[in-house]
């Protein structure tokens, strides 16, 4: 067991697992921790072949550990039946998912910026972040929506971008909603990115100025994994997107929001082997 206090630490331990060419990395904390180890990973790896991952539920939310439908339980009691499973060559209940690869520097499987970012923003500033907050806040935006008061109006502002995916470019100059991801979860039981494992080496992107009060609309076709068939909503598969914005923004991976920047390139990584249990 490593224990790492900082993203240098992170570093070394994963240049030490990498040397020691190890078959499994467990991850012990939430999807923002996960990134960040796997980004540590795909830096330290001489190559594609990653290790066998098994993120454990230690989050708040663990949109990873449900998407890929992960053993249920504590870190200890699912970390030990895999321990167990290994020692004693047993087969792994294994899902495969590509990463995505942002910048060349971090890995993950969900980016977007947006609504997403300001959303996450207003849950990270509440004195108890956890599944019943994140529920309450969206039923205060729904509100606000039908409402039209100021709250969804600052959570919705428009980001200014050009965003190319692939060799088309997306038609529009204004988003509320960029979201790109590997995995169909997001927050909340949410799985907007119905595409994301339907082909491989591509990923699911969703992007498009579309107003609070659509959305609002279509909540339950955006939660159980629908189409939103809206006219303002770019909905597609993806190998890669290049997000040009007109002002430095930040932007989300895995629930982390991370600092501001120009550009955006987000494309298919490795293919990760995850244990489920």
């Amino acid at each position: 067991m490593r224990v790492t206090p900082d993203l240098a630490a992170m570093a070394e331990v994963a240049a030490e697992l990498a040397a020691r060419r190890v078959d499994i990395v467990a991850c012990c904390g939430g999807d923002g921790s996960q990134f960040r180890t796997l980004s540590a990973l795909r830096q330290a790896w001489p190559d594609d072949e990653l290790p066998l991952f098994l993120p454990l539920r230690a989050g708040t939310m663990n949109y990873i550990a449900r998407s890929i439908g992960c053993m249920r339980g504590g870190p200890e009691h699912v970390l030990a039946h895999v321990v167990r499973d290994y020692r004693h060559g047993r087969t792994h209940d294994i899902v495969h998912r590509h990463l995505l690869v942002v910048n060349d520097v971090h890995a993950g499987f969900v980016v977007g910026c947006g609504v997403v970012v300001n959303y996450l923003r207003l849950y990270y500033s509440e004195p108890r972040p956890g599944p019943r907050t994140a529920t309450r806040l969206l039923v205060r935006l729904v509100a606000s929506a039908i409402a039209g008061t100021s709250l969804v109006r600052g959570v919705f502002r428009r980001v200014e971008a050009d965003v190319d995916c692939d060799d088309e470019r997306v038609p529009f100059r204004t988003f509320t909603v960029v979201l790109a991801g590997t995995i169909t979860h997001i927050a909340l039981g949410f799985k907007p990115m119905y595409l994301a494992a339907r082909k491989r080496h591509h990923f699911h992107l969703l992007a498009g100025p579309i107003g609070p009060l659509s959305l609002a609309r279509k909540i339950v076709r955006f939660r159980r994994g629908f189409p939103l068939e809206e006219p303002a909503f770019y909905d597609n598969l993806a190998r890669m997107v290049t997000i040009r914005f007109a002002t430095a923004t930040g932007f989300m991976m895995d629930g982390d929001v991370l600092d501001p920047v120009d550009t955006l390139t987000i494309t298919t990584g490795p293919l990760l082997a995850m244990i489920r249990g």
